[in-house]
């Protein structure tokens, strides 16, 4: 969600000069305006934060550096760790799998170090198969969090066996819990895993970091399983069990995901039912999805199909639902559906445009409502940040389903929208042309996903046409996309970056990636994969100033001068801010540009960051989580080099994008 609204860098200038410096008030201003979404997360997380540090006297960092993936076809698993000590103890290790089995084993330390192989020394333990692992170390036997003092080092392991047996990832945070058979909660085949692993995040040392750690929590106990509807989940429980043989308004199937929970809706985010801002009673306020998040999920649902062992036995029921609200959500005639808004300004968005989102109860998401029942929340201003998603959702959905019931459909949705976005929007200036006459959407980042979509479309769908105009002038859509990667270069600065943006340029990465595998015969191919490497090696070298950083950093921030980049670039104070999304954008840009060259250092780095997410940080705790959602973002409080800061902000851009980012990175070994 707020990932999405920093999609910021418009135009196409090649020079960091005076082009670009007459976009920075520009986009100074939609700075400004992100500063306020994350402000309104924050009234929300008061009291929910945590700057608790691990303490170096117990580590599993060993175990997972350089490398959190961990690949079956080399046997069984080393646990590595260290305690430092002047004598021989012990410790507790416990190692629960993605269904929610544990298994727990005192493991001797001696000269500071320790170390095992699993499954092989941990009598009772399944044997491997692709999935996550949850590795917890300390000397406490009862892992009991609440204790004062206690720490324990906690990391994922992420199981694969290559690109013909991708694992699933724990899904609580989406979770429908109903099944194939239509039995919901406790009588779900879904319950026992989803129990299991949300009590071990909830008495995690995670969770107690972020300061909702509830050591007594169980799933089971009416109490906790309402607290997590309400404070953690973020598909739709209150509308799951309704007749969905008649539809909710403009909302036509049962699957529905929201922009959070249920209590992130307040009056700093949301409009008032009745009326009066000054009622904030919770059911004053309707939950809704914002169109790009929801895409989001369905693009990571789509990929969690092509995994060996799905742990939720109705992914393809659930993508397919989904792929029916998110049809729903685009305007299919040549009326304007933008609405004036607070600055008596009115958007133009006709056919094939994609609405901002949807409220649980079916009514479309508008200027002057919910999110935007602020004035200056304007996200979808200047063509906004939601068609480029959504086009790249639906792309998925043909690649991944061709022969599903919705394909003609979905054709005649990424037609329309594809003329919107590449002919009709020419003359509100939301789309233009290169140098080189080569067309692209509103920004080289939106663009980026919007080529995605056509990419993911085409290998499906060889053969297709679009009808660019009502003329009944007729593209191939391999001729859109090669024009469409063509903009791609014909964007590229003399600095080898497309924005000073780090979300932006790691969309185009992947995008000319993957134009590079599909398109191998293309005659600009060579030139899509200078410009990817060009780029890409131009982020990688970038310095950060060393009063800024004292500890290693793997991740991305903001470069808007050659060869330096920052993290303090997300308000006025200079303090350090790490996005999680944007590590998920990252691992997926290097991943798919690792699989176009074959060049170890985009590997490498990206297994840096995914160790990151999977423990080997300041906290040592799983910021990819048991439950499947990812952290959004953390700080450096106390301004000394090292992130301490620790929110608890599982959000569904840094969930998603991260694990499209691991899996895409998966399917290169």
């Amino acid at each position: 969600m707020f990932g999405a609204f920093a999609s910021l860098s418009h135009g196409g200038s090649h020079a960091i000069g005076s082009g670009f410096r007459m976009k920075r008030e520009r986009e100074m201003n939609q700075f400004r305006r992100i500063n306020m979404q994350l402000s309104c997360a924050v009234v929300y997380m008061l009291g929910m934060t945590g700057s608790i540090q691990a303490s170096d006297s117990i580590s599993l960092r060993e175990t997972i550096n350089p490398s959190a993936l961990h690949d079956l076809r080399k046997g069984s698993l080393t646990v590595a760790g260290s305690l430092p000590a002047p004598n021989p103890t012990i410790i507790q290790l416990r190692i629960t799998d993605s269904l929610g089995q544990s298994v727990v084993k005192p493991i001797t330390v001696t000269g500071g170090k320790f170390s095992c192989r699993y499954p092989d020394d941990f009598p009772g333990a399944l044997p491997l198969r692709p999935g996550m692992l949850f590795l917890d170390a300390t000397t406490d036997p009862n892992f009991d969090t609440r204790r004062v003092g206690h720490v324990q080092a906690e990391i994922a392991v992420i199981l694969h066996a290559g690109k013909g047996s991708l694992p699933d990832f724990p899904s609580a945070f989406t979770t429908d819990l109903r099944d194939l058979d239509g039995k919901t909660d406790q009588a779900s085949s879904k319950w026992a895993a989803t129990r299991a692993l949300v009590n071990l995040y909830m008495r995690s040392q995670g969770a107690h970091v972020v300061q909702v750690g509830n050591f007594g929590f169980d799933l089971a106990k009416p109490d906790d399983f309402a607290w997590f509807k309400n404070n953690m989940a973020v598909y739709d429980f209150d509308q799951r069990d309704r007749d969905w043989s008649k539809p909710l308004g403009n909302r036509v199937a049962r699957t529905f995901w929201k922009s959070v929970w249920n209590s992130w809706f307040n009056s700093s985010n949301d409009h008032p039912l009745d009326g009066n801002p000054n009622n904030s009673d919770p059911a004053n306020y309707r939950p809704y999805a914002f169109a790009n998040d929801f895409t989001d999920w369905l693009i990571l649902y789509w990929m969690r199909t092509r995994g060996t062992t799905p742990l939720d036995n109705t992914l393809r029921f659930q993508c397919r639902d989904a792929v029916q609200n998110l049809l729903a959500m685009q305007h299919r005639d040549s009326s304007n559906f933008a609405l004036r808004d607070s600055r008596g300004r009115q958007e133009n968005y006709t056919a094939g445009a994609f609405r901002y989102g949807l409220f649980t109860t079916g009514e479309f998401l508008t200027e002057g409502n919910g999110w935007f029942y602020k004035p200056e929340f304007l996200d979808y201003i200047d063509g906004g940040v939601f068609n480029g998603r959504c086009v790249w959702g639906l792309g998925e959905s043909l690649r991944h389903d061709p022969q599903g019931p919705a394909v003609p459909d979905i054709k005649v949705a990424l037609e329309l929208a594809l003329r919107f976005c590449l002919h009709d929007a020419l003359k509100e200036g939301d789309t233009r042309k290169t140098s080189h006459g080569n067309r692209y959407w509103n920004n080289p980042g939106e663009h980026a996903y919007l080529t995605l979509g056509m990419l993911a479309a085409l290998e499906a769908f060889p053969d297709m046409k679009i009808q660019m105009d009502s003329a009944g002038a007729v593209t191939p859509l391999r001729t859109l996309c090669i024009s469409s990667l063509n903009a791609l270069v014909d964007l590229e600065w003399r600095t080898h970056q497309w924005s000073a943006y780090p979300n932006v340029d790691a969309m185009a990465i992947p995008a000319l990636a993957q134009g590079i595998l599909l398109l191998k015969d293309a005659p600009d191919a060579a030139q899509w994969r200078t410009t990817a490497q060009q780029v890409a090696d131009a982020w990688l070298d970038a310095k950060i100033d060393p009063k800024e950083r004292t500890a290693p950093c793997v991740h991305f921030g903001f470069r808007d001068k050659p060869g330096k980049m920052t993290h303090a670039w997300m308000n006025n104070k200079g303090r350090v801010q790490l996005f999680y999304y944007l590590t998920g954008h990252w691992i997926h840009a290097l991943a798919d540009l690792y699989a176009a060259t074959g060049e170890m250092r985009y590997r490498q780095r990206a297994e840096a960051m995914v160790s990151y997410l999977c423990g080997d940080n300041p906290w040592q705790v799983r910021l990819f989580t048991e439950t499947g959602g990812i952290y959004n973002w953390s700080d450096d409080s106390d301004g000394d080099g090292v992130e301490d800061l620790l929110k608890f902000d599982i959000y569904p851009e840094s969930s998603a994008f991260c694990q499209i980012g691991i899996l895409r990175l998966l399917q290169q070994y």
